[in-house]
């Protein structure tokens, strides 16, 4: 306790660096745990739930697959399928299914609002280990019925939209316009098995369920997520060996090879962990860079302070203070400067990691995590902010404990004091160290330019988009024809309005929906053989009103209804695949158990994502896929495109108005544009190219802090000297060059250690870039520069101090 104080009382008698390095300290540590708490969340997290580790997801995977229509990749099953799995695999582990629903109007009390949830199992709750803290959950004898079914909501809907009511256990509320009774309220925290996708309802995935457009005895549509539970004393190895057995007769039907995995389930089952793993470990490695530039800068500040305190350590060592002692009381110094920073920095760690929150939430695909700075990000900051005090804190502390009492008695002049060798060598490293985050950065953002920058295919200016949600109003299949058909006739005739039509979902958007067939009408079927092809069911004007030209045979129109022959149009991408020497119209592809006639060929377009080639797309007139021989319609929310002449977002409430005057039970969301969409799209490359970005930022601003430093001792240091020569006659720009010809001269050496470790490191993320090679020598001779240019600005400073220095003040201290 006695050195802690002392130390504190060292430290307040240097205010300018005791701030310098707190603050520099609370800067990465404050960044490093904003990072770790994004880890943490996504990677880290178990579900709140009773013993998470036994938890697993099912995945299959295999050869040559044909899947006739999937929705959740590889982790996706169909009902049959779950059934199968679950009976066979019932000694090992309570396997249970639950299947995602978005984009549904829920009401009550008289309020219309938007609603995501899951149809789950019914032992969903049982295998999740989850039971309501008002209520019951779902069970086997919860089906639907003609009055509609049971619900168990979320706590976070029950607080919104309840107000914490118990009495909302019994109450009614209705989906889509289907009533459902509220028999139980999950705890707080609990939301859902999908991390990053909260659920705010639960509804029985029954025979009669409202959100099936298949029967669930069906394996035409695979759409069930699965997890297990595994059983005490129950192995990974046990419950594969059994279910392999079972998937390999029932997925042979479909592929080659049928295999099935299981996957850590603690943390619930998402596609976000697998596309965000690699760059948040990167993100990681990133962070360590900054902690190494970080210890660097404090501990050549350290060692400047040291230096001036020859003297001082010199009277402490000629009393009787031993090299222990010296050594201890340097790393107490460093702790408490770490401490202090770890704290600041844990105070700008909230700040932003709620700005990541944002960016992540305010993302087209609304991930939301909970980024809370619990146990393990405070244990990360804590082992931190010591890591940082004793790789800071050992070098100055040995140096320290090296002073010669004799020596360091004998003057206290600066002309005397040590040229801190070791401080250049700190100085370089940063700069190395700051090379390598720079470019990494550079990389990022060009990556981000050159997708902007991207042809998509068609304008993607003036173009407003919006979802209209149907489902609930009652409608049959013919009168939601006729609603889509006259909203998209009204919406048309707007002012301000080219044209108007319904797309299934936005181009460039990173959703979509895809397909196999086997033959073509002049093809026999091939066994064995699926050609894949990406699906969109739009109007008869979307080509026009998207700008996309129809180069062969016709588009679609309003005759291309449920009475006329199937028929569909496709793009130059799915000719040059499948039938590069032949002439595509008039041909048909069976899907949906019915034949389709290619009647036109249009241009390629981006279809989810502009890094990828335009594929192989098929369009379908919405007039004949929304009729089914299933009780609902495959459109459940279709959006709709409305080109304008004016800035899209000014014609929203007019777009309003005309889908009131049509129905006004219709509910309108999603209000955007095209641009934002695309922007969108890339919103993990800008997140990752912004958080790269401002971490190199902040690790250029500790190595010129560093360079700075050392510069300002040299200038103190030589204080004596200075006043020599300017009484001598030499000029400012005598003065100033040698000062700043060190400075570049340790520019230099940073950037040619780091240049080996830019080679090396930047291949790691090779597959993250767009349009721009690992070691671009654009990027690395620009980065290069600014860093030889901001180096120039950090020295300047002392260099200005230098050319100053009043001969006669000079001479007089020493």
């Amino acid at each position: 306790m006695n050195d802690v104080r002392f130390a504190f009382r060292s430290l307040a008698k240097s205010p300018g660096f005791t701030a310098v390095a707190v603050l520099s300290l609370a800067l990465a540590i404050g960044a490093g745990t904003a990072v770790f708490s994004v880890v943490n969340a996504i990677l880290l997290r178990s579900l709140p739930v009773p013993n998470p580790h036994e938890l697993r997801v099912l995945q299959w995977s295999g050869t040559k697959a044909r899947i006739p229509s999937w929705n959740g990749g590889h982790a996706s099953f169909t009902p049959p399928h779950f059934l199968q799995l679950r009976e066979r695999g019932a000694t090992q582990a309570e396997i249970f299914g639950f299947v995602p629903l978005t984009d549904l109007i829920a009401r009550a009390h008289g309020d219309g609002f938007p609603a995501q949830g899951l149809m789950v199992s019914d032992n969903f709750f049982a295998g999740i280990g989850v039971q309501p803290v008002i209520g019951r959950a779902l069970t086997a004898g919860d089906d639907y019925t003609g009055r509609g079914t049971n619900i168990v909501i979320s706590y976070d809907w029950w607080e919104k939209r309840f107000s914490l009511d118990p009495s909302a256990v019994g109450q009614t509320l209705t989906l889509n316009g289907t009533a459902f009774t509220i028999i139980g309220v999950l705890p707080r925290g609990f939301a859902g098995p999908q991390a990053g996708q909260p659920s705010e309802f639960y509804v029985p995935m029954a025979t009669q369920s409202q959100f099936l457009y298949r029967e669930i005895t069906s394996n035409f549509h695979w759409y069930v997520r699965l997890m297990a539970r595994l059983h005490p004393g129950t192995s990974d190895a046990q419950l594969k060996a059994v279910l392999a057995v079972a998937w390999a007769n029932v997925g042979a039907e479909f592929m080659q090879e049928p295999r099935i995995a299981l996957e850590a389930g603690q943390g619930g089952e998402t596609n976000d962990r697998a596309s965000y793993r690699k760059p948040l470990l990167l993100l990681l490695g990133v962070v360590g860079v900054v902690m190494l530039v970080a210890c660097a800068n404090l501990a050549g500040l350290s060692l400047a302070r040291g230096a001036a305190r020859t003297h001082e350590l010199a009277v402490r060592a000629a009393l009787g203070a031993g090299r222990w002692r010296l050594i201890r009381q340097s790393l107490t110094e460093s702790l408490v400067l770490a401490l202090l920073g770890g704290g600041l920095g844990l105070a700008l760690a909230t700040w932003l990691r709620l700005g990541i929150a944002q960016l992540l939430a305010g993302s087209r695909t609304e991930l939301h995590y909970d980024f809370a700075l619990d146990a393990r990000v405070l244990g990360f900051t804590f082992g931190l902010a010591l890591l940082t005090a004793i790789f800071s804190g050992l070098f100055p502390a040995w140096r320290a404990s090296r002073i010669d009492a004799i020596d360091g008695l004998k003057s206290r002049g600066a002309l005397n004091a040590p040229r801190l060798r070791a401080g250049r060598i700190l100085v370089a490293v940063q700069i190395a160290l700051a090379l390598l985050l720079l470019t990494s950065a550079g990389l990022y953002v060009r990556t981000v330019v050159n997708l902007g920058r991207v042809n998509a295919g068609f304008p993607t200016e003036r173009l407003l988009l919006f979802r209209a949600n149907v489902l609930g109003s009652g409608y049959a299949s013919a009168q939601t024809v006729e609603f889509y058909a006259r909203l998209q006739e009204s919406l048309a005739t707007l002012p301000g309005t080219r044209a108007a039509s319904l797309v299934e979902f936005p181009l460039l958007s990173n959703a979509g929906s895809s397909g196999g067939f086997n033959s073509f009408s002049h093809r026999p079927a091939m066994a064995g053989v699926s050609m894949d092809t990406r699906r969109l069911s739009v109007g008869e004007t979307f080509f026009a009103t998207i700008g996309i030209p129809v180069v062969r045979g016709r588009g679609l129109t309003a005759a291309d209804n449920e009475g006329a022959p199937k028929v569909i149009v496709v793009n130059e991408a799915f000719v040059k695949r499948y039938l590069p020497n032949e002439d595509p119209l008039g041909l048909t592809i069976p899907v949906w158990d019915a034949d389709w006639q290619i009647v036109g060929v249009c241009r390629d377009v981006s279809y989810g994502n502009v890094k990828e080639p335009p594929p192989p797309t098929t369009y379908f007139p919405f007039r004949q896929r929304l009729y089914s021989r299933y009780k609902t319609s495959h459109l459940r929310a279709p959006y709709f495109a409305v080109r304008t002449t004016v800035p899209p977002l000014a014609l929203v409430d007019a777009v309003r108005n005309a889908v009131k005057a049509i129905d006004p039970a219709v509910a309108l969301s999603g209000f955007t544009t095209q641009d934002a969409v695309r922007a969108d799209a890339i919103g993990q490359e800008r997140l990752f190219a912004l958080l790269c970005g401002g971490l190199a930022g902040l690790a250029l601003l500790l190595a010129c802090i560093g360079l700075y430093g050392l510069m300002a001792y040299n200038v103190a240091r030589r204080t004596g000297e200075f006043g020599i020569r300017v009484a001598l006659g030499a000029q400012r720009g005598d003065i100033a060059r040698p000062i700043l010809r060190e400075a570049l001269l340790l520019a230099g050496i940073g950037i040619g250690l780091g240049l080996p470790a830019v080679f090396a490191v930047t291949r790691l993320v090779t597959n993250q870039l767009y349009g721009v090679q690992p070691n671009d020598p654009l990027t690395l001779a620009l980065v290069s520069a600014a860093l030889g240019a901001v180096t120039l600005l950090a020295a300047w400073l002392p260099a200005r101090r230098a050319t100053r220095v009043d001969p006669m003040i000079a001479l007089r201290t020493e």
